[in-house]
């Protein structure tokens, strides 16, 4: 049998595979969808609650093939939300594929943008060209206004600028949540943090309600206080019954309460009201020290000498915060005092008390009553013995936070006497001693404007100190005389443990002739280090400026566990000043220069009944007469 080739054409190619279809006994052909179009009226929706993850269907009588091709998407009942931002959540796009599990998760896409209702549906409908996909939303009510009850620190105005994106819009419970983290943390970096959004309601009208519990103080308890009268506590305090809470003005308060040194530690502990469900109570916990203590010790100074001392302190004076103090010393007289400083011990004394708050009112109250007896730093080779009293009295200006008024009056008599030998004076070039060693009695008045930010008075870290003030001097055996000064302390904190010190000064005679022994001096342990007491000369008037860099001394192993070392801090730093209109006492190679630069480092200790020591080493760079270098120096706290 021949063979050929057998070639079948297209119409029996078509033939063949409908036999085949038509014949299979399994039944295992793919319904298609049908190609004619269907009515989209008669398209059954499906709400998206029906599309769980394993079944996902657009009608109960039609299925749709997956390999066809969406021709379009359309979007029905959206007035509010352009259809643009509903497509563009979902991934079906025209020219996909269709798939139930993606359709699925676009229906899930488009009510997860919190505008619409549930009733969401998804519509396939076949036509020639492939699958019409048309959504059909219903929008949420829309926003027509905010209501805000409840808030006073936070204003409305902040609150609508919050609301504003959407206001016109259909209420989104997306947005809205976002809306009340936005509230709570504006309340909560203005220092509000118990402040809540409680409820949340809308009106018919698209009228959005809030109500805001901002967190108000019932009640404020103060527990571990066995001394300290409660008010002592309490008046420290910005914050009342009654007041909104407020962490940063807590912490300012707490950092107040420690500043007394009448406690070990300061906690606070914020409960809900058991009366006011809404309000909150606050307890102050305090672990009290023993504040009243008798010290008997010595020490170092430069203008004192090597000193000894006895003396009573207390800081907490009755528990009433009051503050007591006396004290009386003798010393070997002032360290390194050259030719111009006469050798004498020196001898004090003082007692003082003082209220911060007077009967429980804002007015403050300190007296003192004192007695000197030592080498004149302003008058060469003389002897000087000062009594006084003074009372100061001071309020805070309540206009003006953080500053306070202060008045103060004293009394004081002054007595010089020789303290040197004629070939003393002779070698000095003193002439006119008479002059020179007269006293004189004067009673004073000093007001003083302060300004004071500090977070700590005894050792600042950050913050402002600055002082003006006037003082009237009336003679009663003598000329009269007024000064003013000005006095600016600057704190930084450079980073734990580090803090950058910086203080200018300035003082000026104003009428009279001020006597040489009340005089502004310039060099020493607490003026320009470096110098002798005085050492730059004395005169009507001065400028001084220094900056200390301060740091906590690192401490290793046992070294930690020693008292006095674990409080030991450096200091390096720089000093300048300048004497104004100097008086000259002395010439020749004892001149005294009016100005000088100096620069050096220190350490800082904490001595138990004495109080912090500072030793520095200051070497001089500009001015001054190396007749009066002194380049150790020691002190009794810090220098500012």
């Amino acid at each position: 049998m021949p063979l050929y080739s057998f070639r079948p054409t297209i119409h029996q190619l078509a033939l063949l595979l409908a036999l085949v279809v038509c014949s299979s006994p399994l039944g295992w052909a793919k319904e298609v969808t049908p190609l004619l179009p269907v009515d989209e009226e008669e398209a059954q929706p499906t709400p998206v609650s029906e599309f769980a993850p394993d079944s996902a269907t657009s009608s109960p009588n039609t299925r749709y093939d997956e390999a066809l091709t969406i021709n379009k998407i359309s979007v029905n009942g959206n007035r509010l939300i352009d259809d643009y931002q509903i497509k563009d959540t979902m991934v079906m796009r025209s020219g996909s594929l269709y798939k139930k599990g993606t359709l699925q998760s676009d229906l899930r896409r488009i009510y997860d943008m919190g505008y619409f209702t549930e009733k969401i549906r998804a519509v396939p409908i076949a036509t020639r060209d492939g699958i019409h996909l048309r959504i059909e939303v219903e929008e949420n009510a829309p926003v027509t206004g905010v209501q805000v009850n409840g808030n006073q620190i936070v204003t409305d105005a902040e609150l609508m600028e919050i609301f504003s994106p959407q206001t016109g819009l259909p209420q989104n419970i997306k947005q809205l949540n976002e809306s009340i983290e936005k509230i709570e943390k504006l309340y909560a970096e203005k220092g509000y943090i118990l402040a809540r959004v409680k409820n949340i309601s809308d009106d018919p009208d698209g009228m959005i309600n809030l109500d805001i519990n901002e967190g108000r103080i019932e009640n404020i308890h103060f527990v571990g206080n066995r001394k300290t009268k409660d008010y002592v506590v309490e008046r420290l305090m910005r914050m009342k019954s009654g007041d909104i809470y407020n962490e940063k003005i807590l912490s300012e308060d707490l950092k107040r309460i420690f500043g007394t040194q009448s406690f070990s530690d300061v906690r606070r502990v914020i409960t809900a009201s058991p009366d006011e469900p809404d309000k909150y109570d606050l307890t102050v916990e305090l672990d009290e020290k023993k504040t009243g203590a008798i010290s008997l010790g010595g020490g170092l100074d430069t203008g004192t000498g090597i000193f000894g001392s006895v003396g009573y302190t207390d800081p907490n004076f009755r528990g009433r915060g009051e503050n007591f103090s006396s004290i009386a010393s003798v010393g070997t007289g002032v360290i390194g005092r050259g030719d111009s400083l006469a050798d004498a011990r020196t001898y004090q004394f003082e007692v003082g008390w003082s209220t911060p708050s007077l009967r429980q009112t804002d007015n403050a109250l300190g007296t003192s009553l004192y007695g000197r007896d030592m080498a004149s730093i302003n008058v060469p080779l003389g002897i000087e013995r000062r009594i006084g009293a003074n009372v100061t009295w001071s309020r805070p200006i309540k206009s003006f936070d953080n500053t306070a008024f202060s008045l103060g009056f004293g009394g004081e008599r002054v007595s010089l006497r020789e303290g040197g030998t004629s070939g003393d004076l002779s070698d000095l070039g003193i002439t006119g001693r008479n002059t020179q060693l007269e006293g004189g009695t004067f009673l004073n008045v000093t007001p003083t404007i302060a300004f004071d930010t500090r977070d700590n008075r005894f050792d600042p870290t950050k913050g402002w100190l600055n002082t003006y003030s006037l003082t009237g001097a009336a003679g009663l055996d003598g000329a009269s005389y007024g000064t003013a000064s000005a006095n600016i302390r600057k704190y930084t904190k450079i980073r734990d443990g580090i803090v950058l010190a910086l203080n200018a000064q300035a003082g000026n005679s104003l009428i009279g002739d001020v006597p040489a022994f009340n005089m502004f001096r310039m060099g020493g342990s607490y003026s320009v280090r470096g110098f002798q007491e005085g050492g730059l000369g004395i005169g009507n008037g001065f400028l001084m400026g220094s900056a200390e860099l301060r740091s906590k001394l690192p401490l290793w192993g046992k070294l930690k566990d020693i008292p006095i070392l674990n409080t030991a801090s450096t200091a390096f730093f720089a000093d300048a000043g300048q004497v104004l209109d100097q008086a000259e006492f002395t010439s020749g190679d004892y001149a005294k220069s009016g100005f000088g630069i100096s620069v050096g480092a220190g350490l800082r200790f904490n001595i138990p009944g004495v109080g912090p020591i500072r030793v520095d080493y200051a070497l001089p760079v500009a001015g001054g007469n190396s007749k009066y270098y002194r380049r150790m120096n020691f002190g009794v706290g810090q220098k500012f």
